[in-house]
């Protein structure tokens, strides 16, 4: 638990601090909790959004997932801990509806992903036997956003899904990669109150 609260704290917390100290005009921070997909896994996650102009925009999204509950009933099996942090940069492009209160944006996003897990098979008739396994792998794929607000803070909700790894794509990937998050956005943090301007 501890673990969980300081890197949660350092997703959230410390983006929010940077960005006090060197926010250019329009920066937005936006923490968001979610799950991904068949193998529910709740979702801490922070975004970066720096717009080069109305449409385009250079974006960071930082990502902890963790399993807390098992998702199937296993009796002899120990899940001691199963979580994955990523990191991924990109490009995103905006519409923005009537009224400027609502902008979708579609992001384009490549990084890396570390995964790790630690379980044991602890039956009374076999020798105990415990799996430890990490690995570090690409992850891209194309994230859709939906802010809505036209003052300092919106509701921010995103749907991510992954190209990748290629060769258990679709199914595979997208049942267990797959994740929805929602959050708030906070533009400029620290900074001077801002709005969507609509065209």
């Amino acid at each position: 638990m501890r673990f969980i609260l300081i890197t949660i704290s350092l997703l959230v917390a410390a983006p929010c601090l940077w960005a006090q100290q060197a926010a250019p005009a329009g920066l937005e921070l936006s923490p968001a909790i979610g799950a991904t997909g068949s193998i529910v896994k709740p979702t801490v996650s922070a975004m970066l959004r720096l717009p080069l102009n109305h449409r385009l925009s250079v974006v960071s999204h930082s990502l902890f997932s963790l399993l807390l509950f098992r998702n199937q009933p296993q009796t002899y099996m120990q899940t001691h801990y199963n979580y994955s942090l990523t990191q991924k940069f990109g490009l995103g492009y905006a519409l923005y509806g009537k009224g400027g209160k609502a902008r979708h944006t579609v992001f384009l996003l490549g990084g890396i992903r570390y995964a790790t897990f630690k379980e044991s098979l602890d039956h009374p008739d076999l020798d105990r036997v415990t799996t430890v396994t990490s690995t570090v792998v690409p992850d891209y794929g194309l994230m859709y956003g939906l802010s809505l607000g036209r003052k300092r803070y919106t509701f921010d909700t995103r749907l991510y899904l992954p190209f990748s790894p290629i060769r258990y794509y679709p199914q595979g990937t997208l049942n267990n990669l797959v994740y929805l998050e929602f959050g708030i956005g906070i533009k400029r943090c620290g900074g001077n109150k801002g709005q969507f301007r609509g065209r």
